[in-house]
């Protein structure tokens, strides 16, 4: 079965969040349709949307390439993340599923066995897990869209740069003070604690990279 628009689009753009595609490659269209095992059309669709999320660049003619990190796209995206974050640990507190609550208590306990430098790749893959359960349990459906686009951007940098959260005691505290929040039904902490959580991150990165 050729596969759907979405399914391309969606993997390629993993695999450049991912940096399995490393910013400046070119992205070859014959190469994805024989991977992808269909046609033009998908693969060039795809393509169009992923230049609109801004991840790749197309110049006619010449190719398409892996769009390059932009550091201040990441500070606006971590900007906007800090209330809507809050917004949506606000609503899964009092949305979210146990199902849902679970499985954050879940996340968050992991941390607690995870080294930051040598479990440096499961704390960003569960870091982005656990933000994305939480959005999805807002139930707010354009809320969900805007901040996986916000996502993409931001867990693309941390992975370019190769960030290790040198507080990690406080981060993981701040991750389970989310969970917990969420789990107790307190709407009004879990807000804060996530804003407090996104600022407080975003602070640690404008003194290291943004002066």
């Amino acid at each position: 079965m050729e596969p759907h628009l979405d399914e391309i689009y969606l993997a390629i753009r993993k695999r450049i969040v991912d940096l399995v595609y490393k910013p400046g490659e070119v992205l070859s269209e014959k190469s994805l349709i024989g991977e992808f095992s269909t046609s033009r059309t998908p693969v060039r669709e795809a393509l169009l949307r992923l230049e609109q999320d801004r991840l790749v660049n197309i110049i006619p003619r010449v190719g398409t390439y892996v769009s390059q990190v932009d550091i201040r796209s990441v500070k606006y995206a971590y900007e906007m993340k800090k209330n809507l974050e809050g917004l949506a640990a606000e609503l899964a507190a009092e949305r979210a599923s146990e199902e849902q609550i679970s499985e954050l208590l879940s996340i968050a306990s992991r941390f607690t066995s995870y080294d930051n430098v040598r479990d440096y790749s499961k704390c960003i893959d569960d870091d982005r897990c656990f933000h994305s359960l939480t959005r999805r349990a807002s139930g707010n459906p354009l809320l969900i869209r805007t901040l996986d686009d916000l996502s993409v951007i931001t867990v693309r940098f941390l992975k370019h740069i190769q960030y290790v959260e040198k507080e990690f005691d406080w981060y993981k505290g701040s991750i389970n003070g989310i969970a917990k929040a969420i789990g107790a039904r307190e709407t009004e902490k879990a807000r804060s604690e996530a804003e407090f959580h996104t600022e407080a991150f975003l602070s640690k990165l404008a003194s290291y990279f943004f002066g």
